[in-house]
C-alpha cells in the first residue's frame, strides 16, 4: 500500500516536473504556473530615477516652504504681565509704531502686538521695545487674537491668485509658534474670536477653527469642494456682515432671487465640518441690514430706519424668543457693511460695547437690549484692567477718553485728555493692558501712560 502524498503548495515547483517527464511519460504532467514578470536593467533604472525625483521634489518643497522661509526671533526672557493700577487722570504718549495689519489694537497677554510688511512684532507695553518678531516672505493679511494666542494670517501666491492661507498661532510672551493651518480666506478677511472658536470673515466664504486650528465649520463657496453638492445650501449668497457669539456664527446674507437680506445663524462646532448646521435662517424684510451682536439665543441687527432688532435664533418654536425693536434715535449710525464685514462688540462687565459710527451703546450681554448710549464717540471703547467687578470702560471721544460705568454708562470721572492731532472725528479703537492704554489711529498704534 502506498503512502499518501500531499499536493505542492500553490506557486511552488512541482517535484515531478523534471527533464525526463513529457507527454510520453507514464503520468500526466501538471500545468505550469506563469513565471514572475522578468525585470530588465532598464526597468530598475527607471524605478530608481522615479524614487530620486520624488525625494528631490520633497526636499525642494521643504526648502522653499515655511521651515526655510520663516524667521522667528523669540523673546528672552519672556515678557511678563504688568500690574494693574487705578484709572489715570492724565495720559501722555510714550511710543508709537506702524501696524497696518491689525484692524484693532492688540493687547494680548503681556504684549502689545503690531504687524505689517516687516512681520508680526510683540512689544513691551511700557516702552514699545521689540521683544519678539515673526516674519514670512509675504506680509500678513490680518493679525488677531484667540485662545490667548496671537493669530497671524499670511498671504500666499498660487495659480488661483492671492489667498490668505497660512495661519500661525504665536505665544504672546515669547512669539514661539504653536498650531498652524492652511485656510481658504481672501484679502480683506478679519478674525473674530468667541470662547473656544475663531472665525475668518469673507464675502463668499466663512470658516471657523477650534483652539488647535482644526476646521470646525465653513459656510459659502468652497475653493476645492470635496463634499456633496448640497453640503452648502446657500453657496451663491454673499455676506454683508458677520458676527460671532454664544458658540454661533451669524451673517447677513444677500441671495439671488430674494428681495430682502437674510439672517443665517450656524453652530460654530457642529458634528461634522463638511456641512454647516443651521440654527435658523430667515429673511429680514429689508435691504441694508447690519448684524450687530450674537448670544447663544439671540441676535441683534440694525435696520436702515434707525432701529435695533433683537430676535431669537432657536429653530425650536417652543423656545423661540419674540422679536423686540428698539429705536436708536440720534445714536443710529450708517448701516453700510462694516470694514472687513466684521460686526464687532467689546465685552466689558455686564455689557457689550457697540459703536454705531456716531455713538457707543452698551448692550446688555444677556438679552442684547440697549442699556445706555453715549453720543459723539469715536469708537466702542474698552475695559480698564483691574476694574472688575465694578467694570469701568474707557470710551474714545474727540478730546480724550471718557471714563464711564459699564453697567449704567454714567461718568466715573472727568474725561482723560488725549492730544491726538489730525482729524478730530477720525475713528479710534482702544485696548488696555496693565496701566498702558493702546489706541489704533488709522494704521498707527499709539501707547499712552500716566506721567511720571
Amino acid at each position: 500500500m502506498s503512502s499518501p502524498t500531499s499536493a505542492p503548495p500553490p506557486g511552488s515547483a512541482d517535484p515531478g516536473d523534471g527533464p525526463g517527464d513529457g507527454p510520453g511519460g507514464g503520468s500526466p504532467r501538471p500545468s505550469r504556473l506563469p513565471r514572475p514578470e522578468r525585470r530588465s536593467r532598464g526597468d530598475l533604472v527607471a524605478v530608481a530615477l522615479i524614487v530620486v525625483a520624488a525625494v528631490v521634489g520633497t526636499l525642494l518643497v521643504l526648502a522653499s516652504g515655511d521651515a526655510a522661509d520663516t524667521e522667528l526671533t523669540p523673546a528672552s526672557p519672556p515678557l511678563q504681565p504688568g500690574a494693574d493700577g487705578p484709572v489715570p487722570t492724565a495720559l501722555g504718549e510714550v511710543w508709537r509704531a506702524a501696524s497696518p495689519a491689525t484692524p484693532a489694537p492688540l493687547a494680548v497677554g503681556p504684549a502689545v502686538v503690531t504687524a505689517g510688511p516687516d512681520g508680526v512684532v510683540g512689544r513691551d507695553p511700557v516702552t514699545g521695545r521689540e521683544a519678539w518678531r515673526y516674519t514670512r516672505p509675504q506680509a500678513p493679511c490680518t493679525v488677531g487674537t484667540g485662545f490667548g494666542d496671537v493669530l497671524a494670517v499670511f498671504r500666499t501666491e498660487g495659480p488661483l491668485g492671492t489667498w490668505c492661507s497660512d495661519v500661525a498661532a504665536l505665544e504672546p510672551d515669547t512669539g514661539r509658534r504653536g498650531p498652524a493651518r492652511n485656510a481658504d480666506l481672501r484679502e480683506g478677511t478679519r478674525l473674530l474670536a468667541d470662547r473656544d472658536h475663531v472665525t475668518g470673515t469673507g464675502a463668499d466664504h466663512v470658516e471657523t477653527w477650534r483652539s488647535d486650528l482644526v476646521l470646525t465649520t465653513e459656510v459659502g463657496r468652497v475653493a476645492t469642494p470635496v463634499q456633496p453638492p448640497d453640503s452648502q445650501p446657500r453657496a451663491e449668497c454673499t455676506n454683508g456682515s458677520i458676527a460671532v457669539g454664544g458658540g454661533t456664527v451669524g451673517m447677513v446674507q444677500r441671495c439671488p432671487g430674494e428681495d430682502s437680506d437674510r439672517l443665517t445663524i450656524v453652530d460654530a462646532d457642529p458634528q461634522s465640518s463638511e456641512k454647516p448646521e443651521e440654527r435658523s435662517s430667515t429673511t429680514l424684510g429689508v435691504r441694508g441690514a447690519r448684524l450687530v451682536a450674537l448670544t447663544d439665543q439671540r441676535a441683534a441687527w440694525a435696520a436702515p430706519d434707525g432701529t435695533l432688532h433683537v430676535v431669537g435664533t432657536s429653530a425650536d418654536a417652543e423656545t423661540l424668543i419674540p422679536e423686540t425693536v428698539h429705536p436708536l434715535g440720534d445714536a443710529a449710525g450708517p448701516t453700510t457693511d462694516p470694514p472687513d464685514l466684521a460686526a464687532t462688540v467689546r465685552p466689558v462687565g455686564p455689557v457689550l460695547l457697540w459703536w454705531t459710527g456716531t455713538a457707543t451703546v452698551g448692550l446688555d450681554a444677556g438679552d442684547l437690549r440697549p442699556r445706555w448710549t453715549l453720543p459723539g464717540t469715536l469708537g466702542a471703547g474698552a475695559a480698564w484692567p483691574g476694574s472688575a467687578p465694578a467694570a469701568i470702560a474707557l470710551v474714545p471721544v474727540p478730546d480724550g477718553l471718557a471714563v464711564v460705568d459699564a453697567a449704567t454708562g454714567t461718568p466715573r470721572g472727568p474725561v482723560i485728555p488725549v492730544a491726538r492731532g489730525g482729524d478730530p472725528a477720525a475713528p479710534v479703537a482702544v485696548a488696555a493692558t496693565g496701566t498702558t492704554v493702546v489706541e489704533l489711529r488709522g494704521t498707527t498704534v499709539v501707547a499712552l501712560r500716566a506721567p511720571g
